[in-house]
């Protein structure tokens, strides 16, 4: 039997562009960005081809001339007759160019569509063919034997049953019955939304067509426009003709005849010129002559005096709304979308791995030099997150069996992480170092700080190892025969490089990690200094909750002093092979050896009370990171630093730092001159000042990236912006009406912020728009946000990140525009915060002055609050009393219901006088019912009695109140209240305070006037400033740009059609103007008279 031949493969599909109206043409960034044809954001090698408007080329030819890439193809893009051009992107990878078709027929753009779609098609149905697999038939070859000898089958007889029943069953179909929805409760359903409200837009009016509607008639009238027009006139000669009049002045007698051919459409220039109208260009200049009296001139300057205010408002209406516009069409199709309209976060990518089930996010940041790479650790516990446990878990156990999950992601695999970093203890904290690509720092629980160094660890995991067939056989057969030797070796695991000395560390869990300027160095007695040229130092500072803010260094010299440390050598390898040195970091030196420089105590010598460190901020350093491109096929950009030198002026030591109480302190080290001789020399900080403002943990606290004088705080419900030149208080603050968790500066405006809610919102702030309220609130997540991370590295398409409170870590891309940067944004920041300073400062002053000013009105205040304090103090002393009195009493009662307890013996005595009263009453043969019965009148008596005794004692009980009541009622004046007497803060003697006032009044005149003369108020005006500022707001407030374009388009429309019918009517216009001719002459014998 003949085997089945195979069927012939089919051939490949490539498509043919290049045909007769088809050209090539090699285009820059610049250009592509400006007719929006940006390789891989408006088209890719998937979909190549878009259409481009037509305008936007034959601009960039305008702008550029001879050197735009378009110059060579601007007589066939305008003879070509479409409004838009349809192009295409050549994705080739071998030229360094990008390389595009354009089509400039019609033949040429169907026949290019065509192949477009076929080529497309094609690829999906490939696409779609690899995922799903056809089924094939089904081959035996004997296993559904065994298969069947597993089914068990049942072998009991069937038992037989006789069911009789009515025959033939009649079925009654249900009859429909008419219901009336409106007067049923149920009659009509409202289906709202859960979490968004949409804002509809109700149509009011219906466009219905009839078939019988009369004719359409098309009246002008020569006065009056159809539609309102947002255009001016100069003159009557616009419509009649193009008028040389010297006499004209103004912009009409300066109209040259190329501007005017220029802006005449293609169908005025088809049509013939016709002879200007000789009567109505005499009764315009005579018309003119007239306007020219100074009378006229008056009358016409009143009028728009007069005018102006109403004016000024039509215009302001018509710049914010566009009356004449139809907005259901624009609704239904929107040509173009602005992405400057939009203020959302689209989601990007998520991180989840099972490793982390049933943990928090501690901590997470990005890589300062590559892009798309995040370090994420998880710990059992968030600062954020109020955790309830019922039971406390064994420390010693958790450190021992307990996972400390610390994973670095990247952007490509969402899946899978690609570095897992190994840590002895919890990792609470994260840093990478800003000028070194392999470094991460963390802070344990136990206060050590571990070191991770990552050189080649990432590009080990993804580079692929290209075997040839022979080397593949022999692995897998060599991996056959050695199934029972354990494979150790795994890239993607990382150990750690070196963990800090635990007896000179922090005594709690390191909460915060800020690295310092490599242009400063911080010696071991915690002085400044400024680095030479050449030299770098690597220093961060790390902050616990013990209190302490300690200064580390990874420099060289610190490495160099642990080098002539004695090392054990291995008796039986006296030298390691190359092999094993290769990934060998300089660090691991500083093993168990590294030690802080200095230590900072935050709190006050002699005193025990200390401040646990939830977050500090401090300087960021300036460094500049530059693309540089690497062949690597990871998909990823890569970024080198430019450290940006400093001098001593840049030096500030100004932390501020936040407790876990909610309290906020700046302090300030100054060092010491001479070493104290201890391990690690230490200083308590100087305090400049303490605030309890947030009620919750302050969870974030980071300076300004442009603006290192402001610095962010978030705690509570409360986020506050503090200034280096005011004290004690903040600059600016806002109450939330639910916690925040987190907050960061933006990257690219200094005066956009983001914030992380309790309620899994994210909230955006720009104080420069407005500061009362966020411009925008987004829900990102269900539940709480625990912390939030901007991307530092400048992308087209930024990524912003934010971890929630199941363990994950989500990714979403900024919208464009908060990622505008301006140059002008920084200067208005520091002018706000001037002006809000200054605001600040001239209050505080006047409170101190009032104050200094009026004692007793300050000494009254103090001794009210004192009264107050004292009465506070009076209630919490008797009510403790009260308490104890009460713990007394039931402890006294416990002890003497032990007292009563019955015994033994006592049991048996009772048992016996129950057992003698039976004895007597069966003796005596007494009735037990007959004698209660009897008894029955003694008992009621008896219960009267008792009534009448409580009676009396409530009486005697509420004694005075009766006797009060009794008083009120026969002698009400005897009762009644004196009037208390409101008291003033000022003094008794009116006469003669209101005698004071006035003497001082002159002083004060002739002084408030002197301040007045010698400080004027001069009001800073800059062109500059406020052009940018309404093109900012313009741009927030006008987003839909391309809708007020269309509306001055059809403007313009009707414009001309006007200006034709009113060429073509032209006995009307001589009519009108011998009655304009009347008019004027009337108002000027009018005004002679």
């Amino acid at each position: 039997m003949l085997s089945q031949q195979p069927q012939p493969r089919r051939k490949r599909f490539i498509p043919k562009y290049e045909v007769e109206g088809v050209f090539k043409v090699v285009l820059g960034e610049e250009t592509q960005s400006q007719i929006e044809m940006v390789v891989g954001t408006h088209v890719n090698a998937q979909y190549p081809w878009k259409e481009v408007n037509k305008s936007k080329i034959l601009e960039t030819i305008d702008i550029g001339g001879e050197l735009s890439e378009f110059h060579s193809l601007k007589q066939q893009i305008e003879v070509y007759d479409s409004e838009t051009v349809f192009m295409g992107y050549i994705a080739d990878e071998s030229n360094d160019v990008d390389e595009f078709y354009v089509c400039l027929t019609k033949d040429a753009r169907d026949h290019c569509k065509q192949q477009s779609d076929k080529f497309i098609r094609r690829q999906e149905k490939k696409l779609e063919k690899a995922v799903q697999k056809k089924p094939r038939p089904w081959k035996s070859f004997g296993s559904e034997v065994e298969i069947k000898g597993l089914v068990p089958i049942n072998t009991r007889p069937l038992m037989e049953m006789e069911v009789k029943a009515k025959f033939p069953t009649v079925y009654q179909p249900d009859k429909f019955r008419i219901r009336d929805t409106s007067s049923v409760r149920d009659g009509y359903i409202e289906l709202t939304p859960y979490r968004q409200k949409f804002n509809n837009v109700f149509k009011r009016r219906i466009d219905c067509g009839s078939q019988a509607a009369p004719a359409k008639i098309n009246r002008e009238a020569q006065t009056e426009l159809r539609y309102p027009q947002n255009m001016w006139t100069q003159s009557i000669a616009d419509a009649l003709s193009q008028v040389d009049d010297v006499e004209a002045g103004g912009d009409t007698g300066q109209t040259s005849p190329t501007k005017n051919k220029e802006e005449s459409s293609e169908e005025d220039e088809a049509e013939t010129k016709q002879a200007p109208d000789e009567v109505g260009l005499a009764a315009y200049r005579a018309a003119l002559k007239r306007m020219r009296r100074p009378s006229y001139i008056k009358m016409i300057n009143n009028f728009v005096t007069k005018k102006c205010e109403e004016m000024d408002t039509i215009v302001e209406l018509n710049t914010v709304m566009d009356m004449y516009c139809n907005d259901y069409p624009n609704l239904i199709v929107q040509k173009t979308t602005d992405i400057y309209n939009s203020m959302i976060f689209e989601e990007y990518v998520c991180f989840t791995d099972v490793r982390a089930k049933d943990k928090y996010i501690a901590s997470a940041v990005f890589h300062p030099m590559w892009s798309g790479i995040v370090a994420i650790c998880y710990a059992d516990g968030s600062p954020s997150v109020m955790k309830t446990i019922s039971t406390r878990q064994d420390p010693i156990q958790r450190a021992v069996y307990g996972m400390n999950p610390v994973m670095i992601w990247s952007h490509i695999d969402s899946l899978i992480p690609k570095l897992y970093l190994e840590s002895p203890r919890e990792v609470k904290v994260l840093s990478f170092c800003p000028f070194d690509e392999n470094i991460l720092v963390g802070g344990l629980i136990n206060g050590q700080v571990v070191i991770w160094d990552i050189t080649n660890r990432l590009d080990n995991v993804e580079k692929i190892e290209v075997l040839s067939e022979t080397r593949e056989k022999y692995r897998i057969a060599m991996n056959a025969h050695m199934g029972w030797m354990k494979n150790i070796r795994d890239d993607s695991v990382v150990q750690s490089t070196a963990l800090s000395n635990l007896m000179t560390s922090h005594y709690g869990s390191v909460t915060a990690i800020k690295w310092l300027s490599p242009n400063f160095n911080i010696t071991a007695t915690g002085k400044f200094e400024v680095n030479e040229k050449e030299k770098k130092t690597f220093m961060f500072l790390s902050g616990s909750d013990d209190g302490n803010i300690l200064i580390w260094s990874l420099s060289v010299q610190n490495i160099s002093q642990f080098d002539a440390k004695k090392i054990k050598k291995s008796k039986r390898v006296p030298k390691r092979p190359s092999g094993l040195l290769v990934d060998v970091s300089p660090y691991k030196i500083l093993d168990r050896n590294l030690q802080p420089l200095y230590k900072l105590i935050l709190g006050v010598a002699g005193q025990p009370e200390i401040l646990p460190v939830q977050s500090f901020g401090l300087n960021a350093p300036i460094i500049n990171y530059i693309h540089t491109p690497r062949n690597t096929g990871s998909g990823r950009k890569y970024f080198t630093c430019k450290i940006v030198p400093q001098t001593e002026a840049d030096i500030n030591t100004i932390v501020y730092s936040g407790s876990q109480h909610g309290e906020i302190r700046r302090v300030q080290w100054e060092g010491h001159e001479f070493n104290t001789g201890e391990v690690v020399n230490s200083e308590y900080c100087d305090i400049k000042f303490s605030c309890t403002l947030h009620d919750g943990i302050i969870t974030c606290t980071q300076k300004n990236p442009f603006i290192s004088g402001i610095t962010v705080t978030v705690g509570g419900k409360i986020f506050a912006i503090w200034s280096d030149n005011l004290m004690q208080r903040p600059l600016f603050w806002k109450k939330r009406p639910y916690r925040l968790t987190d907050a960061t500066w933006s990257l690219y405006k200094p005066s956009l912020l983001f914030l992380t809610t309790y309620e899994g919102e994210l909230e955006t702030w720009d104080l420069l728009i407005r500061s009362d309220q966020p411009i925008s609130i987004q829900t990102l997540s269900g539940n709480m946000l625990t912390g939030v991370s901007l991307h530092t590295l400048p992308l087209a398409k930024n990524i912003i990140g934010v971890s929630d409170v199941n363990g994950s870590f989500r990714m979403f891309l900024v919208p464009p525009i908060f990622m505008i940067e301006n140059p002008t944004y920084k200067s208005r920041m520091e002018n706000m915060m001037s002006r809000e300073l200054k605001v600040m400062t001239s209050f505080i002053e006047w409170q101190d002055k009032w104050m200094k000013n009026n004692p007793h009105i300050l000494l009254e205040m103090k001794r009210k609050e004192g009264a107050l304090l004292a009465e506070k103090e009076e209630e919490k002393k008797r009510l403790r009393e009260e308490e104890q009195n009460k713990l007394e009493e039931e402890a006294e009662a416990r002890r003497l219901a032990k007292l009563k307890v019955v015994g033994p013996e006592e049991r048996w005595q009772k048992i016996i006088q129950k057992l003698i009263e039976r004895t007597i009453a069966v003796k005596k043969r007494i009735n037990r019912a007959e004698l209660i019965e009897h008894e029955k009148p003694l008992r009621e008596l008896e219960a009267q009695r008792l009534e009448k005794e409580r009676r009396m004692l409530e009486i005697m009980k509420n004694q005075k109140t009766i006797f009060n009541d009794t008083v009120a009622i026969l002698f009400p004046e005897a009762i009644k209240k004196k009037e208390k007497v409101k008291k003033s803060l000022l003094s008794d003697d009116k006469q003669s305070l209101k005698r004071e006032y006035l003497e001082d009044y002159e002083n004060l005149k002739s002084f408030a006037h002197k301040m007045v003369k010698e400080n004027p108020y001069k009001i800073p005006f800059s062109w500059e400033a406020t052009i940018a500022e309404g093109k900012e707001r313009r741009q927030a407030l006008n987003a839909h740009e391309d809708f007020i374009k269309m509306h001055k388009k059809r403007i313009e429309e009707d414009g001309t059609e006007s200006i034709v019918m009113l060429s073509q009517n032209k006995a009307d216009e001589s009519n009108a103007s011998e009655e304009i001719d009347k008019q004027m002459d009337d108002i000027s014998s009018v005004l002679v008279e």
